[in-house]
């Protein structure tokens, strides 16, 4: 047999093996949407974010164009080329229009509601200011950290033209990274990605992800720097503290650049509740973000670092910041979330009601009116 029908043979051969396990995979239901390939994130529900997202060479991932996924209590129809939660196509801004941009997570985004805090903000607007005035865009996206929060801005923000930045962060900031930081994920350029997620709707490829990710096992140790003296090493995280730090500045500078007026809010969460009544939370919380077995007081501790780096950030750089997490502190949290058995991070419709009250507060202070 000549060399040429020996590749032929081999070629052919090779086909029918794949389309035969293609087709045996296919037959017996299985299914591994592992789109993320070589993104290492400690998602409390890596079912859900491999089903739901899939790779940005920009953003790290983004929102499937035609997803519809039920979770928590709320079905996503992401639409836009950001997949954000507005339906709108937004266009140039009209004249005598106050477009305010909101960044940040499934918080901004909404969960448990389909009227999330920026919604309830443009309502607040429209009623005591008059409809027209101001433009309430959502750029919020289940589980973004500040990371990808300021990569959307850099890449959407000045054909957006906004004139204020509302800038909220600091949950999925400190999930424990798997491997590698957000800054350090490599996703590769648009054409590998897209080859990426084609292939990702193979069966066969799905399984080939199934195995290496079963051979790749736990998460690994690397540790980033605690800072300075006697501080203890952290964890690698996500985003970590002394880089959202510097994250916060460089969106401040970008909002600065693009002409418009930054604003912060600190990150509220309901963990406490548990604590004052003496319950453990979820095991997921603790793997993925204090370490197994860690205890709910260092959760608290560490969710409240982070909020800390926003305060101190906004005195640094004269931003006005929004202290909903000191606001929620003073008031009764079982109101305002569902708690303590139900979601303990993404507020309810009265916890939203207070975001969007606080926040146009702060609005009409900076803005004067």
């Amino acid at each position: 047999m000549s060399r040429s029908r020996k590749v032929l043979y081999g070629i052919i051969m090779a086909l029918l093996v794949f389309a035969g396990l293609e087709g045996g995979l296919r037959l017996a239901g299985f299914r591994y949407l592992r789109v993320t390939t070589d993104m290492e994130f400690n998602y409390p529900r890596p079912g859900f974010i491999k089903a739901f997202f899939e790779i940005d060479p920009e953003l790290l991932y983004r929102i499937r164009p035609t997803v519809k996924q039920r979770y928590v209590d709320l079905t996503w129809q992401p639409r836009f080329d950001l997949k954000i939660r507005d339906a709108r196509t937004f266009t140039a801004k009209p004249a005598g229009t106050v477009r305010i941009i909101t960044l940040g997570d499934s918080s901004t985004y909404g969960v448990n509601t389909p009227r999330p805090w920026p919604r309830r903000l443009q309502e607040i607007l429209e009623r005591k200011i008059g409809p027209g005035r101001f433009q309430v865009i959502n750029l919020g996206v289940p589980g973004y950290t500040i990371f990808q929060g300021r990569r959307v801005l850099q890449t959407r923000g000045r054909r957006l033209e906004p004139d204020v930045v509302v800038i909220g962060f600091g949950w999925n900031d400190h999930l424990l990274a798997l491997g590698h930081s957000d800054a350090d994920q490599k996703v590769g350029g648009a054409t590998v990605v897209s080859l990426r997620n084609l292939l990702a709707r193979s069966r066969a490829y799905q399984g080939l992800s199934w195995v290496v990710a079963g051979l790749r096992g736990a998460a690994a140790t690397r540790v980033e720097p605690g800072g300075e003296g006697d501080r203890p090493v952290e964890p690698l995280r996500r985003v970590g503290t002394t880089a959202y730090g510097e994250e916060l500045e460089k969106l401040v500078r970008l909002t600065r650049e693009l002409g418009a007026e930054p604003l912060f809010f600190t990150y509220p969460i309901a963990f406490q509740v548990l604590a004052d009544e003496g319950l453990d939370p979820p095991d997921w919380v603790a793997l993925t973000h204090t370490g197994r077995g860690d205890s709910l007081g260092n959760l608290i501790r560490l969710h409240g670092r982070y909020n800390d780096v926003v305060r101190a950030t906004g005195r640094k750089l004269g931003v006005p910041v929004i202290d909903l997490d000191a606001l929620f502190a003073t008031l009764d949290r079982h109101e305002l979330f569902d708690a303590p058995g139900g979601d303990l991070i993404h507020p309810a419709d009265t916890g939203y009601d207070l975001m969007a009250a606080t926040i146009y507060e702060a609005l009409a202070a900076v803005s004067g009116r």
